[in-house]
This record gives structure tokens, sequence and C-alpha cells, in this order.
């Protein structure tokens, strides 16, 4: 898949996503090589999101833009090269229930990148054809949102049922591995934009 492609995915801004009371800013990188998305299987001892599939990255350090925040994470998560990235544009930004504003990255990787996944963080990688991510079987569920945040007044996405707040999360199977939750908001996004580019 060519840079020009990537770049007019991510050519339609972003939708604005005000930071809701008591949430703070994190990144994440989508690194594209060869027509392949990276994913991580986060460490199983990790206290949030323990052995889900994930995009490298993480809550913003103080004073840092998305950018730098997404490739400082993909750096120290998976040893990926910042100057061997180049970041073509952002994504929707979404919620986690976990009280972050994730924004998305789009990164185009030119040549073969040599990874080293940080043990502490990072259980293994997954490099995933996009084309297969196409054809993969998705569906999405209403997930109960946890207590103790104030989410009642984030909007697009959420809905209360019987009492409970809940978001709608999109699931990815590919080859036996389950891509949900932000991963998996954020990977139909890509793939909606890339349905539109080729319609």
């Amino acid at each position: 898949m060519s840079p020009d492609v990537l770049r007019a995915i991510v050519a339609r801004p972003p939708q604005e996503l005000p930071l809701p009371e008591g949430f703070v800013d994190a990144a994440v990188l989508l690194p594209v090589w060869e027509g392949q998305l990276l994913f991580t299987i986060r460490s199983a001892h990790l206290p949030h999101h323990a052995a889900q599939i994930s995009f490298p990255g993480g809550r913003f350090n103080e004073g840092e833009s998305a950018e730098e925040a997404a490739l400082r994470e993909a750096l120290e998560e998976v040893g990926l090269e910042p100057e061997r990235v180049q970041v073509l544009g952002c994504l929707n930004p979404t919620l986690s229930p976990f009280g972050y504003r994730v924004f998305p990255l789009l990164g185009w990787i030119a040549q073969e990148p040599h990874l080293i996944p940080n043990p502490k963080e990072v259980d293994a990688l997954l490099w995933v054809p996009i084309e297969e991510l196409l054809i993969a079987p998705a569906y999405t569920e209403e997930r109960a949102l946890p207590p103790g945040k104030p989410f009642s007044h984030i909007g697009e996405g959420l809905s209360g049922t019987k009492g409970r707040l809940v978001r709608m999360v999109w699931h990815y199977l590919w080859r036996g591995y389950d891509i949900w939750g932000v991963t998996g908001n954020i990977v139909h996004d890509f793939l909606e934009r890339l349905r539109q580019l080729r319609s």
C-alpha cells in the first residue's frame, strides 16, 4: 500500500473530541509497512488490557504533542526508531473507558524495521495484512462502562440501557485473534476510510 493511499485515508480532518473532565491524553501509532499494520500483544502482567491486542502507544508526557507521544511510545515498546516513520496524519480520536482521549496516528515505514519488543510491556508483535482485515469477520457489541468516570456527557457511541451507560465496541477476528475495544474501533475507522476511497 503506497504512502499516497495512506495519505488519502487521513486527508479528511479528524472529528473534534473535547477532553472530558478527569481524562488525560494518549496517542497510538498505526505503523504500516508493505501493506501490513503493526499490532502488539500486550504483556499478560500489565494492570490494564493485559494480553490484549493494541497499537504501540501511551499517554502524553508533559508538553508532548500527539505525534511525539506516539513515536516515543513506539520506540519504548517495540524499538521502532522515530526516524524510520513518516507520520501521515490522524484518524478520529476516541475515548477509552479507562479515562484516556486517544489520538491514532497513521505512520508509513519505507524500509523493513528491525523491532525489539520490550518484554515489560509487549509479549509479541503481529504484522496484519490490511487486505485480510478488510475481509475479516467483524461485529459490534455493547459494553457497559466501568464506574468512576464521568461518561454521561461524552456523546457519540454511547447510550443508556436499563440504567447502565454502554458503548459500542468493534471486534475484528483475524487468524484466531480478536482485535477489539479501542483498538477495534480505531481499526474500524481506518478500514471504513479505506473502503470509501475504493468505492
